[in-house]
């Protein structure tokens, strides 16, 4: 085994692009953020949209830079949010811009599938969660309402594999991403074309699945010429940014419990094989690829995407904080003054988040919170409940007894969060590592070029690498109560 193996990362999110470099030196893994730049959805017109060309222009600078200052790089990964995509028509053009999932046009559209396939074949199908940011829906309402646009299209291709397409040249489909998409078929072991025929969606749009650890190919000599970057070579990983995070949880467990916090909140377990099941389709539980060979059992929470709206709104204000400043404000603030459900469609779209608040406390009847700091901690306390709420759910779909969660990706720094979290769930919190997300990326790379043999050692070097911090519960008895005052005001059960 050879030392100093350095490999690349691009991680694009809701918020930001970033190249990283992960050095692996035989027994430990460092990371290094080479370039960093803003992203986000963009409203223009009647649609929601992602900057695909800023996100191009912003990978082949960051690449740029980093073959600057080490040529030394024997890979490179990439990995972004899932279920966006673009069409290309036959000479390869892209059609038009990628609308973002949380564009309004998918509304009503779940239960207009559900309506006309029925809800538990199509659970049934591919085990996945009915959430209207999934691909599937995405490309109904094309069929439904420009399906003129099929006509010209020949390939789609989701965002890694756009990315993929301009620096190689090469059109395939990762498996991560396409077990999201809700037309992918664990029993098929690939595309559902029956299940597109029914809703009017070409199959001939798909391309072959690819697994992780794949080495694509190599950046093509015309793009090296025209930024200064090398050839090196492109390796499929976990392009779904949480099928990566989830690669890099610090333990050797055999079913952890995770959440990968950021905009979105993934909270799940690993398991063997898909669980479609009546309970798990009456819980609404995704069965997800993984890029071990192992299904991420989990829910959609909608995470720290409202507290990104409300640091957002407060700056178009002139008020400017940081998330570290806007939790300060919270955990000065009184407990347990009203709750949320995060889930509910008000908190779907981009809006006035302080005043979504207000307004779902005030239709279920309770005081709604008037300063910011309260807001804050309204939102983390409700996150804290939603997640006990979810963990307890999975457990009695998998039968298991979790007795401790493992929180990684950006929202792990949190640690109020943390803590509300381990006191809720009345279990422990290991947080950590903050940048799952490019190191699971970067462990996927090192596998495929032998420098690690397995994912049960690549996580025991992150453990090593990265120790978790630990949270322990407390003051379990008053969470409790509220917990139950949650389910009463939510009407979740």
């Amino acid at each position: 085994m050879s030392t100093g193996k350095k490999v690349l990362a691009f991680d694009a999110g809701g918020g930001s692009t970033r190249v990283l470099k992960i050095v692996f030196d035989g027994s430990r893994i460092s990371i290094e953020t080479i370039a960093r730049y803003g992203n986000g959805p963009i409203n223009a017109g009647k649609s929601l949209y992602w900057d695909i060309l800023g996100i191009w222009r912003d990978l082949k600078e960051g690449l740029r830079k980093a073959f600057i200052s080490d040529k030394d790089i024997a890979s490179l990964g990439i990995d972004t949010w899932g279920n966006d995509f673009v069409l290309l028509d036959k000479k390869g053009y892209m059609i038009e811009n990628p609308y973002c999932y949380r564009d309004s046009r998918t509304t009503g559209l779940v239960e207009e599938v559900n309506r006309k396939i029925g809800s538990m074949e199509l659970y049934s199908r591919n085990g996945i969660q009915h959430v209207r940011m999934n691909t599937m829906y995405q490309l109904y309402h094309l069929a439904k309402d420009r399906p003129y646009i099929f006509e010209v299209s020949d390939k789609l291709l989701f965002i890694p594999d756009l990315l993929a397409y301009y620096l190689t040249g090469e059109k395939y489909n990762e498996y991560t991403l396409a077990s999201i998409s809700q037309l992918y078929s664990y029993e098929k072991n690939g595309w559902d074309y029956e299940l597109m025929d029914m809703l009017g969606i070409p199959g001939k749009l798909f391309s072959p699945i690819v697994m992780p650890g794949t080495v694509i190919g190599n950046i093509t000599r015309t793009l090296c010429d025209e930024t200064g970057i090398l050839p090196v070579r492109l390796t499929a990983v976990g392009a779904h940014d949480t099928a990566s995070a989830v690669a890099a949880i610090p333990t050797t467990e055999k079913h952890p419990l995770y959440i990968s916090s950021g905009t979105w909140s993934l909270v799940g377990t690993e398991t063997d094989r898909p669980v479609i099941s009546e309970e798990a389709y009456k819980f609404n539980c995704a069965n997800e690829g993984g890029v071990n060979g192992k299904i991420r059992l989990l829910k959609n929470v909608m995470g720290l995407w409202i507290l990104q709206e409300i640091q957002r709104r407060l700056a178009l204000k002139g008020m400017e904080y940081t998330f570290a400043e806007l939790t300060d404000l919270a955990a000065s603030a009184e407990p347990f003054a009203a709750v949320i459900d995060p889930d509910d469609e008000l908190f779907y779209e981009p809006n006035d988040m302080s005043e979504s608040v207000r307004s779902y406390c005030i239709r279920t009847g309770q005081k709604p919170p008037e300063d910011t700091g309260s807001i804050v901690r309204t939102v983390l306390e409700s996150l804290a409940f939603k997640y006990r709420y979810v963990i307890e759910g999975l457990e009695r779909i998998t039968g298991c007894r979790y007795d401790s969660i493992h929180i990684v990706g950006g929202g792990s720094q949190n640690r109020l969060l943390n803590t509300f979290i381990a006191n809720c769930c009345v279990r422990d919190v290991y947080a950590g590592p903050s940048e799952a997300t490019a190191l699971g990326n970067g462990l996927v790379q090192l596998i495929s070029l032998g420098e690690i043999s397995d994912y049960n050692q690549a996580r025991s070097i992150i453990n090593r690498s990265f120790p978790p911090e630990i949270t322990q519960p407390s003051d379990t008895g008053r969470w409790n109560d509220e917990y139950r005052k949650f389910l009463s005001i939510t009407g979740l059960k």
